[in-house]
């Protein structure tokens, strides 16, 4: 759209506090959780394959439950990176 923002973020801190990066941007651009999109890696995913997910749990993944605490809220939209499992 015509005058649409994207800001792109990439934390500098370890994944486990990534939200802390997350949550400072999102005050300073003045985003709420809905406008924000994490991207991350999926161990459950087959390698290169990309899911987009709407808001829900962590399952399991340490970088995204740090931008749910640090947001106060999981209405953030993911999308899913497939690294496949080792």
């Amino acid at each position: 759209a015509h005058g649409a923002e994207l800001v792109l973020v990439k934390p500098r801190r370890l994944m486990n506090l990534n939200g802390l990066s997350i949550a400072s941007a999102a005050e300073i651009y003045n985003f709420r959780p809905e406008d924000i999109y994490l991207v991350h890696d999926d161990l459950d995913k087959a390698l290169g394959k990309v899911a987009i997910k709407l808001g829900g749990s962590a399952r399991g993944h340490n970088g995204v439950q740090s931008c749910i605490g640090a947001l106060h809220s999981n209405e953030m939209t993911r999308l899913r990176v497939g690294i496949g499992r080792p």
